[in-house]
């Protein structure tokens, strides 16, 4: 089903194209500059296109595979705060200057929430391969590509001093039929967890209402960048000492049923140990909320200390 909001319109045709983005998000990203890239942009046939849609507002349009870079620095008082909302007490971020890896996947999966609402997210796979600094330029390159005018998958680099320090692959598809999705009513809304929800959008320096604000609904769920930020804190609290260093982290989404921000203690982590090994800890997760289960996911974790959890899968 095509969103004929996203029709490119002139005056002799109109113009599917898989996805649009609007120009206006841009400005949510406040500190942060995100700019697009088109090896067809010279032939008769881009990747890439600028327009209007019938209302008049400025978008990109996306017919083929591109990439898009997003060019961000987070300063070390930011990094401690988001640490502070996502519980992870490993001192390497509070007193170090070290950025957390689940920031690092924050600033990779969020914008993609915000610039594509249409992207169901159902996999991300994250290869750490370098550590990130505070203070420092990174860069996130995206590459689109399209398998068909549903499925997507994005390549993403993440660079520091001409480093890479993540490597990330992302599947979904696009879904422009939103009937479907979770509407909750405000006065059902915890209060509480949603200003938590708001802090963490500002520790990203990026609005929190270019999140909650849809075209025609507020989106009370809690995005899949903030989940993903999750398992890390929990691994952390569950080894002794710093709990080593996140090598891979991986979250399986399924049919992507976001989590309501109506109970009192948001979602929850679950963590389980694979069998033992010497050379890494594998730590199955799941994301919870009372006794559903949301998400499955997995992390595989430097040996630096040993797992308190009991469980041994």
């Amino acid at each position: 089903m095509k969103n004929p909001a996203c029709a490119l319109h002139n005056k002799k045709e109109v113009f599917s194209p898989i996805f649009c983005i609007s120009l206006n998000k841009l400005d949510d990203f406040l500190q942060d500059s995100i700019y697009f890239r088109d090896v067809k942009a010279r032939t008769r046939s881009p990747s890439l296109r600028f327009g209007e849609s019938e209302n008049g507002e400025e978008k990109i349009y996306a017919f083929d595979k591109f990439s898009m870079h997003h060019d961000y620095v987070i300063n070390d008082s930011l990094g401690k705060r988001f640490v502070e909302i996502t519980n992870d007490n490993n001192e390497i971020h509070s007193t170090g200057n070290v950025v957390p890896g689940a920031m690092t996947v924050s600033k990779i999966i969020l914008p993609l929430e915000i610039l594509i609402p249409e992207l169901e997210i159902s996999n991300i796979n994250v290869k750490f391969t370098n550590r990130s600094l505070y203070g420092e330029k990174t860069r996130n390159i995206f590459s689109f590509q399209f398998t068909s005018n549903e499925y997507i998958q994005i390549e993403v680099n993440t660079i520091q001093l001409q480093k890479t320090v993540a490597r990330a692959l992302i599947t979904g598809k696009i879904n422009t039929d939103k009937s479907l999705d979770i509407k909750v009513k405000e006065e059902d809304v915890n209060e509480t967890n949603l200003n938590v929800l708001r802090e963490y959008f500002d520790t990203l320096a990026i609005e929190s209402e270019a999140y909650l604000q849809k075209d025609d609904y507020r989106d009370y769920t809690y995005p899949l960048s903030y989940i993903s930020a999750l398992p890390s804190a929990e691994i952390v609290k569950q080894m002794e000492g710093e709990g080593g260093m996140i090598n891979v982290l991986r979250m399986n989404f399924g049919n992507v049923e976001r989590i309501p921000i109506i109970d009192a203690k948001g979602p929850e982590v679950k963590l389980a140990r694979a069998r033992e090994r010497t050379t890494f800890n594998k730590i199955i997760t799941e994301i919870i909320t009372n006794l559903v289960t949301y998400y499955h996911g997995l992390a595989i974790v430097n040996p630096v200390a040993e797992f308190r959890g009991n469980t041994i899968l």
